[in-house]
């Protein structure tokens, strides 16, 4: 129906309903032209005849559909609906304009394969399951299938993806972040010196320092979406403070500015785009662009090249399992035996103007008393 308004434009509506008795209804205002009125109203009776037959969002691009109808109903259902939007904004724009109907599992591959080498495994899941989430509501709408569904992405675990920087690599990053990205040198230092996972890191207190058994406790971790919770593995560890990272965490605890955080939590870091920042500074840096959980790789595999063992490096770091830690133990090319090369990076507070400093004394604390949960 076209209805003329008092002002001179025209209002077109049309309704009809679905097989299963629910009201389809479209309608345009403030249309200038009558012409432009017909097509509008032609549009909408070929849009609603589709959605009558079939999908209530037949015709429905996926932006649409996900901005207008899939995130009202998970904004009511789930906490993680801000994550959800930012990542599949961020990596699914091939297929918004897209009709529903004529995604296929061939997109879906696609879109995880682009987002692959900037996301962890874990993250890639992520990824697949909110779009999984989306296509089944509207399955539950008509859609005949779900294209996600036969899609697979490849099983391995997180860690067999990782890089690993050079010592020199490091040391450069600790000085060069210092200069020009001051708001995350401390954090990227901190990592290279205890190997933390990043919600752990994100998650520490001043209170879970220890200044004088130079020990950190390890009992929480925090992600964006639920907040803090526990460890990956669920128990606790000690993680030795080197005394060359010492002048730092002491200058942490004194910085009132982070409130009863240790580290500063940049915007990007409480959004999970740390792995971003990290791989761009690297590239405009030129050392090898690797992603925040990269870091952890990078002291792990450091550890062994300077003769930690496999025990030592296992308690510290919380894994429980060993093949896990294993994996690490071939990245660094060395044997279970250990090497002699001497881990060393750049002291994050010194003068860089000097020589860099040796922190094999890290290594004398590795025998530290630890606790693990295995």
């Amino acid at each position: 129906m076209i209805k003329k308004e008092t002002n001179g434009t025209f209002t077109v509506t049309f309704s009809t309903r679905n097989k299963r008795g629910k009201k389809l209804k479209r309608q345009k205002s403030g249309v200038k032209t009558l012409t432009k009125a017909k097509r509008i109203e032609n549009d909408f009776i070929a849009e609603l005849k589709n959605k009558k037959s079939g999908s209530d969002y037949a015709g429905e691009r996926f932006g649409s559909f996900f901005t207008n109808h899939y995130l009202p109903y998970y904004e009511v259902n789930f906490t993680d609906v801000d994550y959800t939007k930012l990542v599949v904004g961020k990596w699914c724009q091939s297929i918004f304009q897209v009709q529903l109907e004529l995604i296929t599992p061939n997109d879906i591959s696609l879109i995880l394969s682009e987002a692959a080498p900037e996301l962890s495994y874990n993250s890639l899941k992520k990824l697949k399951s909110y779009l999984s989430r989306a296509f089944n509501y509207a399955v539950k709408g008509g859609l005949p299938s779900n294209p996600v569904s036969l899609v697979k992405i490849p099983k391995q675990k997180e860690e067999t993806k990782a890089k690993v920087l050079t010592r020199e690599e490091a040391n450069l990053l600790i000085i060069k972040s210092k200069e020009l990205r001051p708001e995350w040198y401390k954090i990227w230092a901190f990592q290279l010196f205890t190997g933390m996972r990043s919600g752990e890191s994100f998650a520490l207190l001043k209170q879970d320092v220890d200044l004088e058994n130079n020990t950190i406790s390890i009992s929480k971790s925090w992600n964006s979406k639920v907040g803090i919770k526990s460890t990956k593995t669920g128990g606790w560890r000690l993680v030795p403070i080197s005394q060359t990272l010492k002048p730092m965490i002491i200058e942490l605890m004194q910085d009132q500015s982070n409130g009863e955080s240790l580290l500063p939590h940049p915007v990007e870091w409480k959004r999970g785009s740390q792995a971003v920042v990290l791989r761009l500074f690297c590239q405009a840096i030129g050392i090898t662009p690797i992603c925040f959980h990269d870091l952890r790789a990078t002291f792990i595999t450091q550890m062994f090249a300077s003769g930690a063992n496999i025990a030592q490096v296992q308690a510290i770091v919380g894994h429980s399992e060993l093949k896990t830690t294993q994996v690490y133990l071939r990245l660094a090319g060395v044997d279970v035996k250990g090497a002699t090369e001497v881990l060393s990076f750049v002291n994050p507070l010194s003068d860089h103007s000097k020589k860099v400093v040796d922190i094999h004394a890290r290594m004398e604390l590795v025998g530290t008393q630890l606790a693990s949960n295995g």
